[in-house]
């Protein structure tokens, strides 16, 4: 099929489902253009985190639901009631804007963006702000607050001291944290006032770089600047199929994060939610591959953990019991069962690794 009837297929389809849009910067389209044209095809990594491929379309799997994590649960708000999300007694998470520099195909996070998608109004985030100060103040025991969204980087820097300064005003709250992807769709968001905000209140970065060709001289670059303000950068993102499920790919991704001096936290099992199909993957292919990283790999790179998020928390392997015929998988936390929708053994196709790290021509093999 034309990858532009695609497009218009999953327009037609993202409308009536409540999916986001498509939306990649020009820094990245560059990159894909790149990519089809080495291919000759639409089959490359990057196309597939930006773009819909006919599996995104079609395929299907059991068991898939609108939202798995229900941060709904779990939150309040003001202006939106799911602007202040609290899972763990520690930690809050606030979002702060339901606008990405780019829609990622496989956003788990759709659900809930689209339905708190109107324009932000200044006044009404101005009230969740005050409301999650409040909260804080009333609140000691939350120590950390983590800025997701959308991408907090699209906010204006004066936009986000606000937010940063509110939340430094609450003496409980030792740690913030911001999660961004725009160090590899807009690297010239980290602008110099907002590395000098973040420096200044030691802020955490937590990137969610998701495959190795998305890291150039650009990127390379603003990384390096971060460091030399001594701002502290981690990385995680999920294992997605077609995209980076090998051993080879995360290796590369791994070591490439360690030499720029970017601690990885986790890998992520993608939610079973709908629409997801195309890159899932089955637990027991996730365990191997898991497997063959480590067994081929330097501790400081496979230190990494595979876990999935839930309304419960996160999960990891050592907490996996076993899968039923129904292939439902259970896992037990803090005493409690937590069910997670496998993949089916039969749709769940590996990536090609000639496509994958098409410019090291596949490297060499696929073992």
């Amino acid at each position: 099929m034309d990858q532009s009837v695609v497009n218009e297929r999953f327009k037609t389809m993202s409308i009536k489902e409540g999916l986001l849009p498509l939306k990649v910067t020009p820094f990245y389209h560059r990159k894909i253009k790149e990519e089809v044209a080495a291919l000759g095809n639409h089959l490359g990594p990057l196309h597939r985190v930006s773009f819909p491929t006919q599996d995104r379309l079609l395929l299907r799997a059991p068991n898939e639901v609108k939202d798995f994590v229900d941060d709904r649960s779990n939150a309040f708000g003001r202006t939106h009631k799911t602007s202040i999300v609290r899972k763990y007694a520690d930690r809050i998470l606030f979002l702060t804007t339901s606008e990405c520099f780019g829609n990622c195909q496989y956003c788990f996070r759709t659900d809930v963006l689209t339905e708190i998608g109107a324009p932000d109004k200044r006044a009404g985030r101005l009230a969740d702000l005050h409301l999650l100060r409040d909260y804080l103040g009333d609140h000691p025991e939350v120590m950390e607050v983590i800025l997701s969204g959308g991408d907090p980087l699209i906010l204006p820097a004066s936009r986000l001291a606000e937010i940063i300064e509110g939340i430094r005003s609450v003496p409980s709250v030792k740690s913030i944290r911001i999660h961004t992807r725009a160090i590899v769709y807009e690297p010239k968001a980290f602008t110099a006032e907002k590395i000098d905000l973040f420096a200044k209140h030691n802020i955490r970065l937590v990137f969610h770089i998701v495959h190795p060709y998305e890291i150039c001289g650009d990127v390379s670059e603003k990384i390096k600047k971060l460091r030399e303000r001594k701002i502290r950068l981690y990385n995680q993102f999920p294992l997605l199929r077609n995209t980076n499920d090998h051993h080879f790919v995360l290796y590369q991704l791994l070591e490439m994060l360690d030499e720029m001096d970017v601690r990885n936290l986790s890998i992520f099992i993608p939610d079973p939610i709908n629409f997801s199909a195309a890159f899932r993957v089955r637990l027991s292919r996730v365990w191997r591959i898991a497997d063959r990283l480590n067994a081929t790999s330097p501790s400081w790179i496979n230190s990494t953990r595979f876990v999935f998020d839930s309304k419960s928390g996160k999960a990891r392997r050592e907490n996996y019991i076993a899968t039923d015929d129904r292939d439902v998988a259970t896992f037990v936390r803090d005493g409690n069962p937590i069910l997670f929708p496998d993949f089916p053994e039969h749709l769940d196709v590996p990536g090609r690794i000639e496509f994958m790290l098409w410019k090291e021509g596949g490297h060499n093999g696929s073992n």
